[in-house]
């Protein structure tokens, strides 16, 4: 009896090894301005400086814009857009009643543009510059199966989106200050006046104060920024969160670097 049990635990034990082994390899798919696109399968416990240089990321690609995304991410990134989608309907309909034809139209819109966005899963992070993943572990980040990277071409243009007459994609100027691009694409009725959302490529979100009152220091943007403008805080109060605005542009954070339109 010992000696079957003892052989069922060698086999027991064989067959774990074995999966564990036949387990100990990632798939992940690169894509963008890099030699190797397409996926790659890369042995034992790799991080993101072995999938950079199994894609072989091309010199002028623009790492700032890079993107990261991660299954385990979508889910909660769904949730988030649901959540923003319920909010922009009430703010439409509670517009609408009240007869403020701008906020309706404006919430409509971006109720429309964000419907049009599927969570990516980008998962957010220091750098994703490939020289620098090679001489910095902390932000060598270990990869799971099935994560996608993105290495885009560099963009020449600032999108501003939002409470704004029109929305529009202005050529991206260097060291022009974020609320500088405003006096190109105005700011409607349904704006809130004292705040701005600044969204780097790299997903960073930063509230700018624009009052005479709050007014932040000059930040200047990256190509491929989004400046969102918000809806004012005082007629969506009653219908939102106080932290509404402020989960849009981090929404708007979850998407890579495009060049898609933007809502009309």
């Amino acid at each position: 009896m010992r000696s079957l049990l003892r052989a069922g635990c060698l086999s027991i034990s064989l067959c774990a090894a074995q999966m564990a082994s036949a387990q100990l390899s990632v798939t992940v798919t690169v894509t963008g301005t890099v030699a190797q696109p397409g996926t790659h399968v890369l042995d034992g416990t790799p991080r993101l400086a072995d999938a950079v240089k199994a894609a072989q990321v091309d010199p002028d690609a623009y790492a700032l814009g890079a993107s990261w995304s991660q299954r385990l991410l979508i889910l909660p990134q769904r949730r988030m857009q649901a959540g923003l989608l319920y909010e922009l309907e009430v703010i439409r309909q509670r517009a609408a009643a009240a007869g403020d034809d701008t906020m309706a139209a404006t919430s409509r819109s971006l109720k429309d543009w964000l419907q049009s966005m599927p969570p990516t899963g980008r998962r957010l992070v220091h750098a994703l510059d490939p020289a620098q993943l090679v001489v910095s572990d902390p932000d060598n980040f270990p990869l799971d199966d099935g994560d996608q990277l993105n290495y885009p071409k560099r963009p020449v243009d600032v999108r501003v989106v939002g409470a704004v007459t029109h929305a529009c994609m202005l050529p991206h100027v260097g060291l022009k200050a974020a609320r500088e691009y405003l006096a190109e694409c105005r700011p409607s009725s349904a704006a809130d006046p004292e705040l701005l959302y600044v969204i780097q490529p790299d997903g960073q979100v930063s509230e700018l104060g624009i009052a005479l009152w709050n007014l932040s220091p000059p930040m200047t943007l990256a190509p491929g920024s989004i400046i969102y403008v918000p809806l004012d805080r005082r007629v969506v109060g009653p219908v939102t969160d106080e932290v509404f605005n402020h989960e849009l542009a981090d929404y708007l954070a979850t998407q890579p670097v495009s060049d898609t339109e933007v809502p009309k």
